[in-house]
């Protein structure tokens, strides 16, 4: 081409090339460009500018400042497409994915504030975000589930076995993870909150059958505040196998929350009363290996009910008032499962069995056996008329004597026999 302005070659520039509708042309000021000045002669050059080419070369230079300028513009107010209103759980979820750093820890902290009402959205997020979302989404309830108690976190526990259950791959992992993380905090904490409502939880004597042995374990008596509440926790105790549930504490509500200890194997009710509503708790409990009803009043009646207590290897009873003839029937009606019977009534001595003697080997301090005189070394021959060889005779004759008994013990000592008339008592833990 000739007569081109400005050395512009083949090049010209028309309004509807530049697609100016699409561009922001109502943010510029084009009545106050001064498209005048370019009429002005260009000197010795012999050429004018020609508005016609003027115009749309100076409106497209505005244009695409401007527009560069938008775009680098930085907002304050993030776009969202789906129509979710800021501020809303649903439009922080979907923050969590944001480019900017600051925007994700936001929406991390607004959805731990909303607590159970994020878990739903949360947990849809697991199901179909990407990795970091998924990840960012399970710390989120990991959070809710230790902030609040474990009735009151919006089912995030159900929710996230579920998911590990029936998801597969990061969403299923991500959900294994934050499950073990919640189950290690709550195992600690529900200690804490045990403790403080009275509960006992540790290492101490535990009693079955008569016999004592240094076990972890919880106990529930008459130090326990009462608020069946906070007995949710016991749900979450790890490595506890054993429970003790004493007088004022043989509740049915009480009862319904032991059963829930995870690794529970034994339970001792000592010093209760068995009502209807206990014994319905005990009958829906999960099996257990051991249970012993220990000076806890009950009837023949109330025997036929106990058996159908889901107990796998050891029913005892201690003190309880069944009768002796009850008992053997029992244990005919159940003949996989060891029903042990004793009247209640205690002497305090361990005995050794030896060349078919009842030695004794330790005397249990402030019992009927210590306030006779008995002591280490003896040898129980006789009691009452029952003639005594090993410690289970012992065991045998006493058991079928109830707290406040006399019995007539003949022992030997060195080459001299004696006898006494110690009157039985109730074991006490």
């Amino acid at each position: 081409m000739q007569n081109e302005p400005y050395g512009l070659p083949r090049f010209r520039l028309s309004l509807d090339r530049l697609a100016l509708d699409r561009l922001p042309l109502n943010r510029l000021p084009l009545n106050r460009l001064p498209l005048n000045r370019f009429h002005r002669r260009r000197s010795g050059s012999g050429r004018s500018c020609s508005p016609s080419l003027i115009h749309p070369i100076a409106i497209m230079a505005l244009v695409l400042c401007g527009t560069i300028a938008q775009a680098d513009e930085p907002s304050d107010k993030p776009q969202v497409s789906d129509g979710r209103a800021e501020g809303t759980v649903a439009y922080w979820v979907t923050q969590l994915n944001s480019d900017q750093y600051l925007r994700r820890e936001t929406a991390c902290q607004k959805l731990a504030e909303a607590g159970p009402k994020a878990v739903d959205d949360l947990i849809a997020v697991m199901k179909s975000g990407e990795l970091e979302t998924v990840e960012r989404a399970s710390d989120v309830l990991t959070r809710i589930a230790m902030a609040n108690l474990p009735s009151e976190d919006g089912g995030t526990w159900d929710k996230l076995n579920q998911l590990e259950t029936e998801t597969v791959g990061r969403a299923a992992s991500r959900a294994q993870s934050a499950i073990e993380e919640i189950r290690k905090q709550r195992s600690a904490q529900a200690r804490v909150e045990l403790q403080a409502a009275g509960v006992f939880v540790g290492l101490d004597e535990f009693v079955i059958r008569a016999i004592s042995q240094p076990r972890l374990m919880v106990q529930i008596d008459e130090k326990w505040q009462g608020d069946a509440k906070s007995l949710q926790w016991l749900s979450w105790l790890d490595g506890i196998e054993n429970a003790r549930i004493k007088g004022p504490a043989v509740r049915s509500d009480v009862l319904a929350q032991v059963t829930n200890v995870p690794e529970l194997k034994s339970m001792a009710i000592v010093d209760g009363t068995v009502d209807d509503e206990v014994m319905e708790a005990l009958l829906a409990m999960k099996p257990i290996n051991v249970l012993e009803f220990r000076y806890v009043p009950l009837t023949d009646q109330q025997g036929d009910q106990i058996t159908k207590i889901p107990v796998r290897v050891s029913l005892n009873l201690m003190g309880t008032g069944i009768s002796s003839e009850k008992a053997t029937a029992m244990q005919e009606a159940t003949p996989g499962l060891q029903i042990d019977h004793r009247q209640g009534g205690f002497l305090g001595v361990t005995c050794q069995d030896s060349f078919d003697v009842c030695e004794i080997s330790g005397v249990v301090a402030k019992s009927a056996a210590e306030e006779a005189g008995l002591i280490r070394g003896d040898i129980i021959v006789k009691v009452d008329d029952t003639e005594v060889t090993r410690f289970k005779d012992l065991q045998n004759a006493i058991n079928r004597h109830v707290p406040g008994d006399a019995v007539k013990i003949m022992f030997r000592r060195a080459e001299t026999v004696k006898t006494v008339s110690p009157i039985l008592r109730k074991f006490q833990d």
